[in-house]
């Protein structure tokens, strides 16, 4: 399977989680619009069950792709997807009382979350051994891999937006088509390289070996902490966007369409992958402890800005937070190469290796579901911002303790 190839099967999936996610905000956010706090809450459980799922299911996915072949697990993925997209349909159409819509729902991100276990680990175990031997190639690439998933977001988000303001729940059905054509360009399972003469480590073995590896604690402190990150912003911010009223206090919260609301996450989305490429190509030989400290500074300013602009300041507080997203943007190609130069001991494992990286991102954003909810009900975008703050904070300081490297930012 090409790079090229592979490349495109995550943007797929990706466009269509990203479109998935926006979609079961609006469906909450039109049936609850009288009861802020419960669609709150409710955003933030449909957030868990995903999460969890991956959690549970990555680590396993990637094993047995270990041993059966990762192509093949691969196109579980879109099966899933699918899965959910039509379960989705069925929620947002049907006449359901507030408990069976909630069930269906669940079902509906349960699905997903396989989809996201059954994928992640594997697309990066096969970008990963496609860069054998070349760090700074390795760190464009997963620049590169990172592009292809913030265009395919974009691309959801506004599939999302314009769907749902042209066609409202049927804009469900845009999904499966999405994922089929991700499950049509995986193509049939072919040969890959043979592991079976090395040893394949248990999960729980490999997950004891690099923690004991020095430096990679810190590092998992923020990496966990950046997904708690995304974690409440993917759930909450459109959610409180699209409440139909607009507070008085607070400019960034309800009266949003979602035209616009795909618009904001699309020029949002856009800068990222600006920056993104910008590290990409410029960043590969910085060092990568110092790459990942500068994008959580990045972060920092991006969060003050958009607190300013929250209350009341004009356009240039906007204009500031997107410099400072650009800055911010070089946190995931960094720590992208540096996973893959971690498993890299353990090729034999690397899908379960990987699986590992799958379980933080998952229980990071699983955290964020968690901590958001109360924090959006209590301080609406107020409280987004602050938790955001606090998270970046503590990822910062996880950096801060991670053994310095010696070279460029492939260095190990």
């Amino acid at each position: 399977m090409t790079v090229a190839r592979l490349l495109w099967v995550n943007a797929l999936i990706r466009a269509a989680a990203a479109a998935s996610g926006q979609l079961f905000a609006f469906v909450l956010a039109e049936r609850l619009a009288s009861r802020s706090g419960v669609g709150a809450m409710l955003v933030g459980m449909l957030g868990a069950s995903f999460f969890l799922t991956e959690i549970v299911g990555a680590p396993i996915a990637g094993r047995i792709a270990d041993g059966r072949g990762h192509r093949r697990v691969m196109r579980y993925g879109p099966v899933f997807g699918a899965t959910c997209g039509l379960v989705g349909a069925l929620s947002a159409l049907a006449p359901f009382g507030l408990g069976s819509l909630v069930f269906v729902l669940l079902v509906a991100r349960t699905s997903e979350g396989l989809s996201a276990a059954c994928t992640t680990p594997t697309t990066l175990v096969l970008l990963s051994r496609a860069t054998e031997g070349d760090a700074a190639r390795r760190t464009r690439m997963m620049g590169i891999f990172e592009i292809s998933s913030l265009v395919a977001m974009i691309v959801g988000y506004a599939i999302a937006g314009i769907a749902w303001d042209s066609a409202g729940p049927r804009a469900f059905l845009v999904l499966p088509l999405l994922y089929a054509l991700g499950w049509a360009l995986v193509g049939a399972p072919a040969p890959e390289r043979s592991t079976q003469s090395r040893e394949h480590l248990s999960v729980l073995r490999l997950a004891r070996s690099l923690s004991a590896e020095r430096g990679n604690l810190p590092f998992a402190a923020a990496w966990l902490a950046v997904n708690a990150v995304v974690g409440v912003w993917m759930q909450q911010s459109p959610y409180l966007l699209k409440l139909p009223e607009r507070s008085p206090t607070q400019s960034l919260v309800g009266g949003f369409t979602g035209r616009e609301i795909g618009q904001i996450f699309g020029v949002f989305g856009l800068t990222f992958l600006g920056g993104v490429t910008l590290w990409s190509v410029f960043g590969a030989r910085m060092h990568r402890r110092r790459a990942l400290a500068v994008a959580l500074v990045g972060m920092l300013g991006v969060v003050s800005f958009l607190a300013l602009r929250n209350h009341g300041a004009g356009r240039w507080a906007l204009g500031l937070a997107m410099v400072c997203v650009l800055v911010e943007s070089g946190f995931t190609p960094a720590a992208l190469a540096h996973l893959a130069d971690a498993t890299e001991v353990h090729d034999a494992s690397r899908g379960a290796a990987l699986g590992l990286y799958s379980l933080l991102l998952g229980t990071g954003q699983l955290l964020g579901n968690a901590l958001g909810a109360p924090f959006a009900m209590r301080w609406q975008m107020d409280g987004v911002l602050g938790l955001t703050a606090l998270l970046a904070s503590i990822a910062l300081l996880g950096v801060f303790r991670m053994r310095p490297t010696t070279g460029h930012a492939g260095a190990r």
